[in-house]
């Protein structure tokens, strides 16, 4: 993705508190920019609220979290 000039990825997926957060985690290591879109996600909750914890996680970390609605109007540089 680097080679093709890319630097902000986009998220969505099911199961927001594995495959989402653990996506989310690895690109931000990586350094890139990450968008997640909050409409385009689903927890599998196994413990109530792993979703809401894993939404914390990557928000904390630095995941821009979005509703697909602002994505339009989100700057390539936000």
């Amino acid at each position: 993705m680097r080679a093709l000039g890319l630097d902000r990825l986009v998220v969505g997926g099911v199961a927001t508190d594995y495959c989402v957060l653990n996506t989310v985690k690895d690109a931000l290591a990586k350094g890139y920019r990450v968008a997640l879109l909050a409409d385009a996600i689903r927890a599998v909750d196994v413990r109530p609220g792993d979703g809401a914890r894993a939404l914390a996680e990557m928000f904390d970390a630095g995941a821009q979290i979005l509703e697909g609605a602002q994505l339009e109007g989100a700057s390539a540089t936000t």
